[in-house]
């Protein structure tokens, strides 16, 4: 798996703390300051707590890390600085060994700038074998490329692992990385695998689309999925469709669950996230396989919990495999603050280690460690699993004002399980001036992924139109928020007093304008409920807006200018100067 999740879990190490009890501790000191270091083991498991007294009070202690070989510690592999009480103590600095790092002896050196220093060293022994997992949990190993069927029998004979997880399909289309070759993966090396005195447990690892690039440290690595959810979650449920066959020609026993590898993000794609996983959750359950997904705590799993608290029909993965790095070999994940994801209902896998040599049967590989509940190996066949999501439906824009005889509107809407079965349709018309209508019966329409339907309007009507989409098992989306058109009243509906002429126009709406020269001309719309005047008008000259004989605003400029109709009336328009106005339409639409 991706080193960019060790930082992710050096920052929840602090929290995983209180799962380590001290056993050791080291320390040279000052006559008025001391560091304590504590660890239960002294190998690459070794996860480091420190704490430290007699420095000034309120002062900020600086660390500095020094390797075996006398030089710096990486700058961007711990945090170089503590801030210390009122008392002159710190606590929760923590230092964890990495596979990248020497073993041998690191001295630590702490300095408060006040000559107050402390210092500890602490040594880092390797150790060839994998730790003894805790009560309830088997060990798993996963590597990037599938080794030879000779080292995998050799391990399973003296190793304690009880599973294995293998990339089924790391080619360049979807991960660029070049680190995993798959030229032992085949049919015969997993059943080989599956069989025997010691048989393993494979679990397919599909590294598909990664959260979208906005959310991407290095954009280059992979191929991302969509930013908007509804064109996530199709894609989610075609990764599922590619994992799933390959699974399925690998012989790969169906009990096991599928992983969807998605590596560390930043914040900003939880809903594109989302969408995806439960795309691939929903379809490899459809297709009768179990669901996993790898991820960090404190993003997959985060937004995950997130989803289901928000929604409780939302489809989890059966299996949260969390990329923890944290040293401790058992399920016990430190999930972010405020997140639901400890009772979120899905089975844990842990991978506490990245990067390990280990050597059983006389061979040495570099692998990651999982601890994983015994329970991901009872889960047992899927079958049918329910559709119990409603469809997501999008609804498209539609223009507020229209000159044709009839209004259009569009939307689409996809289904991550049984697919879609039809939309339901209702509409509204409100009449020229009156109050709003009341909504249709409900009509069906065909179950496109992109639907449409063009309604007639009459000169001032109001036309509303609200969606939903159902799919094959009968669950429905919400009803859309409601969109409207309204079709222009041309000008010679209105009534002129003295003052206004009709005029033709070629490029005018139905080639005539009412116009105006001279002031205190009267100009009647008609009659209307309360909400909003719209009028296409030209020229210089202002127009006052009144409703029952009393202003409520002023119109000026070219083009369609609307004024909110604060009560119910006979509406007119003045001219209050010489300058020449012109009215082409209008439109009177309902609150």
């Amino acid at each position: 798996m991706s080193r960019s999740l060790i930082a992710t879990a050096a920052a929840l190490l602090a929290a995983a703390a209180s799962l380590l009890a001290p056993a050791s501790a080291e320390a040279a000191t000052t006559p008025t300051a001391t560091v304590t270091a504590s660890s239960p083991v002294h190998d690459e498991m070794a996860v480091y707590n420190r704490s430290g007294s007699g420095f000034t009070p309120n002062s900020t202690v600086t660390v500095t890390v020094t390797e075996p070989d006398g030089k710096p510690y990486p700058d961007d592999h711990y945090t170089h600085t503590h801030a210390t009480d009122s008392a002159g103590a710190f606590s929760g600095w923590n230092w964890i060994w990495t596979a990248e790092d020497p073993y041998g002896t690191y001295t630590f050196t702490f300095d408060d700038g006040h000559n107050h220093t402390a210092s500890a060293t602490i040594d880092i022994n390797h150790t060839s074998v994998a730790p003894v997992p805790t009560t309830g949990t088997h060990l798993m190993l996963d590597i990037g490329s599938a080794p030879a069927l000779e080292t995998v029998q050799a391990w399973q004979q003296e190793s304690p692992y009880t599973a294995i997880g293998v990339y089924i399909d790391p080619g360049d289309a979807v991960d660029n990385r070049h680190d995993k070759e798959q030229a032992n993966l085949d049919a015969a090396w997993v059943s080989a695998v599956q069989s025997g005195d010691h048989p393993w447990h494979v679990v397919p690892i599909h590294v598909g689309l990664q959260a979208p690039a906005s959310c991407q440290n290095d954009a280059s690595i992979f191929h991302e999925m969509a930013l908007d959810a509804p064109t996530a979650l199709i894609e989610g449920r075609s990764a599922a469709d590619t994992a799933a066959a390959q699974a399925q020609a690998l012989g790969i026993d169906p009990s096991v669950p599928v992983m969807a590898d998605i590596e560390s993000y930043r914040s900003g794609c939880a809903a594109a996230v989302q969408a995806y996983l439960e795309g691939w959750t929903a379809e490899l359950h459809r297709l009768g396989w179990h669901a996993g997904v790898y991820g960090g705590p404190s993003s997959v799993a985060k937004d995950l919990a997130a989803a289901r608290a928000a929604d409780p029909t939302y489809v989890l993965p059966d299996v949260l495999w969390a990329a923890t790095d944290n040293r401790h070999a058992s399920t016990q994940v430190s999930w972010p603050a405020g997140s639901t994801a400890s009772s979120a209902g899905w089975k844990v896998a842990n991978q506490y280690l990245l990067g390990i040599t280990r050597s059983y049967g006389n061979t040495a590989l570099t692998i990651d460690e999982s601890a994983v509940d015994d329970a991901v190996w009872t889960l047992g066949p899927v079958g049918q699993m329910p559709d119990t999501a409603a469809p997501v439906l999008t609804l498209g824009a539609a223009p507020q004002l229209v000159r044709t005889t009839s209004a259009t509107f569009t939307w689409s809407a996809v289904d991550a399980e049984s697919g879609l079965a039809r939309y339901e349709l209702r509409t509204r018309r409100t009449a020229r001036g009156h109050a709003v209508g009341v909504w249709s019966g409900t009509s069906a329409l065909a179950p496109a992924s992109n639907g449409r339907t063009t309604q007639p309007l009459k000169p001032g009507e109001q036309l509303c139109v609200e969606v939903r989409a159902v799919d094959q098992a009968g669950n429905a989306s919400p009803w859309s928020r409601a969109t409207c058109s309204s079709r222009l009243v041309d000008d010679r509906a209105a009534k002129a007093g003295k003052g206004w002429h009709r005029t033709h126009q070629r490029s005018a709406y139905e080639k005539t304008v009412t116009t105006a020269v001279g002031k205190h001309a009267v100009l009647r719309l008609g009659r209307s409920a309360a909400g909003r005047l719209g009028v296409v008008r030209s020229g210089s000259g202002p127009v006052v807006v009144a409703v029952g004989g009393r202003k409520v605003g002023v119109l000026h400029g070219n083009g369609t200018r609307w004024l909110s109709l604060p009560r119910a009336g006979e509406v007119t328009l003045t001219t209050t100067t010489g300058r020449k106005v012109a009215i082409d339409g209008f439109v009177l639409i309902p609150r």
